[in-house]
């Protein structure tokens, strides 16, 4: 893996040996995750902790100002884990384009890429941290000027067709559109696709659609207030039952200032789930109590979130309930993020 890598940082700085005012980037991300579930009350989660480390060293060229192409590692450590060295090493190999308006990846990129509006229907915590790198495209425009508009668009490659593993791939796109400075509306979708092996032959699809609207404000503390609905057309085709279209509203509340922040989501609907016991995590991306049955779920978070030197240590900790209309479970989580990079500038040939 060493030799590997240093063979690809060696081949990408001969490549960049050819441009004109070349720069080197040096740069890495660490961030350590504690996660303490307690949803013995629940009937849609179940309890565990996670605590784990990740540190995702990377080094690439820069030109033009506006073109990366980037070389890491991520590397991953649940603690407690013993049995080897690290729990998992993949890969980061990328290409970035980025001005003021546009953005642009190819390759296999960190999930932090997307910023859209995402309900915890499509990624849930868990996920975004021990699935944080995206295989595929994703292109985003964001308007400089008023009234303000972003939108993007992406495609993650999941999974490979093999004996033993499947093709799985998703769509994702998420657009906003902001009118009299403080009001706003915008959408949410993702198209997931998970094929069979070849062992098994089926496939399944799960869409997911979330339009809303919205207000920002700010009275003393800082407000957000956004309504929307969930609309999940879903199939399994070896079941030959047609698509299900289970649904619900959403309503989003926070309020932030100083650093501390308090956040409600409140879910009446359908369970978004409804072949969660067939495939499970590998068919549904969101937060477990999405599949409640008693239609409702809300999730109520009271915390600290803050960024220090220069925003490239983030500290956050947090006490969330969770409610699913059977009982009421609690989560206790602790993250601290660094993240710091170097360009050093190599002048013009």
């Amino acid at each position: 893996m060493k030799k590997r890598l240093l063979s690809l940082v060696a081949l990408l700085l001969a490549a960049g040996g050819g441009l004109h005012a070349q720069e080197i980037i040096v740069g890495t991300g660490f961030t350590t995750r504690f996660d303490n579930r307690e949803y013995s009350g629940n009937t849609f989660d179940e309890s565990k902790t996670l605590f784990s480390a990740r540190l995702s060293p990377r080094v690439g060229v820069q030109w033009a100002e506006k073109n990366r192409l980037i070389i890491g590692v991520d590397l991953l450590q649940d603690f407690g884990d013993d049995k080897k060295f690290l729990t998992r090493a993949r890969p980061l190999l990328y290409y970035s384009f980025r001005t003021e308006n546009v953005e642009a990846y190819a390759g296999v990129f960190d999930r932090k890429a997307l910023t859209g509006d995402y309900s915890k229907a499509f990624f849930s915590d868990s996920l975004a941290f021990y699935k944080n790198r995206m295989a595929g495209f994703l292109g985003a425009y964001r308007s400089t000027s008023r009234p303000k508009t972003y939108v993007e668009f992406g495609i993650d490659w999941e999974g490979i067709y093999g004996k033993a593993s499947r093709e799985k791939f998703r769509i994702l796109s998420a657009g906003r559109y902001t009118v009299c400075d403080n009001f706003y509306f915008g959408y949410a979708f993702s198209m997931f696709h998970f094929a069979s092996s070849v062992e098994e032959h089926n496939v399944s699809d799960n869409m997911l659609f979330n339009p809303f609207a919205g207000s920002e404000f700010t009275a003393f503390f800082d407000f957000d207030v956004k309504l929307g609905m969930l609309l999940a057309p879903q199939r399994v085709r070896r079941f030959e039952e047609g698509w299900k279209k289970p649904c619900g509203g959403q309503l989003d509340f926070k309020m932030t200032r100083w650093g501390v922040k308090i956040e409600n989501t409140l879910f009446v609907g359908e369970n978004l789930m409804p072949y969660y016991a067939v495939h499970g995590s590998e068919l549904y991306s969101g937060e477990r109590f999405y599949a409640t049955t008693e239609h409702v779920y809300n999730r109520t978070s009271i915390g600290y979130e803050r960024s220090f030197f220069n925003r490239s240590v983030t500290v956050e900790a947090c006490m969330i309930f969770h409610y699913d209309g059977t009982g009421l479970g609690n989560q206790q989580v602790v993250r601290l993020s660094v993240d710091i990079e170097k360009i050093f500038n190599k002048g013009r040939k």
